[in-house]
């Protein structure tokens, strides 16, 4: 048998592994998929997808991250430059020292105390009754609309989050039609997550946003909108936890798209 080339990618996720000082399994287990998968990435069988790319640049961090980054499509020039994560020496800055940030232009004044997150927007959307989705995707047949970017301190597992969107109205006013929900996938046990807002993904119909709520005889899903009746998802072979929602985004309905 011909002896597979080495990848690039291969010779990436090995530094990586050295880096994290984790094993295969390990860094498997990091990005919810099987050591399997980690085995051929690493022989350069297979490439990893955008969406992992993606885990895989938040776990190196920058600046080995942006390989990792770019190839899962991003502009790397746009993401916060990695001398930015030292604080302002002092808090006496007066307005005239900040600048607007314009395309590609990053304020020298504004700096954070942490590295930014890359979050990818995936074409998913978490339904609310009475809008079934359309069809099911399921996420690795997804794709990955754009990055958005968030405070690595608003992400208990920055590897694990990813976005999404949201139809209906049974998280109304909570959640608003149209919003983008932000997951932590690794947040998936049931009884840490009594009354915390969760998605969930059935087997036949896909994803759903809701709060979780936790009874002694069963598990529910309950709406934000009174109109819908709690939904029960006791049956974890139908129902699965796919992640807890960290928070969302909005647009002001009121003043149009």
């Amino acid at each position: 048998m011909e002896q597979q080339t080495t990848r690039e990618w291969s010779d990436r996720l090995r530094r990586l592994l050295k880096d994290l000082k984790v094993t295969q399994a390990g860094l498997a287990e990091r990005l919810g998929v099987s050591p399997a998968t980690v085995s051929r990435w690493l022989a350069g069988k297979n490439e990893p997808t955008a969406e992992t790319y993606v885990a895989l640049g938040n776990l190196a961090g920058r600046p080995a991250g942006d390989y990792f980054w770019e190839r899962a499509g991003i502009d790397t020039s746009e993401l916060p430059d990695a001398n930015m994560r030292q604080a302002l020496s002092s808090m006496r800055v007066s307005l005239e020292n900040f600048n607007l940030i314009a395309g590609k232009q990053v304020s020298q004044h504004i700096s954070t105390a942490g590295n930014a997150v890359a979050i990818p927007l995936m074409n998913v959307t978490a339904f609310g009754d009475p809008v079934p989705p359309h069809e099911n995707v399921r996420l690795s047949q997804a794709q990955m609309e754009e990055v958005l970017l968030a405070p690595l301190s608003w992400c208990k597992h920055p590897e694990n989050m990813l976005s999404m969107h949201v139809a209906g109205d049974s998280m109304y006013p909570t959640i608003p039609a149209g919003s983008i929900l932000f997951v932590d996938t690794a947040s998936v046990e049931r009884e840490n997550l009594n009354e915390k807002l969760v998605v969930t993904a059935h087997r036949d119909l896909g994803f759903k946003v809701a709060r979780f709520q936790r009874l002694a005889g069963s598990d529910l899903l309950v709406s934000a909108n009174p109109k819908y009746l709690p939904l029960d998802v006791s049956n974890a072979t139908k129902w699965k936890i796919f992640g807890e929602v960290l928070w969302w985004i909005s647009k002001d309905l009121k003043n149009g798209h």
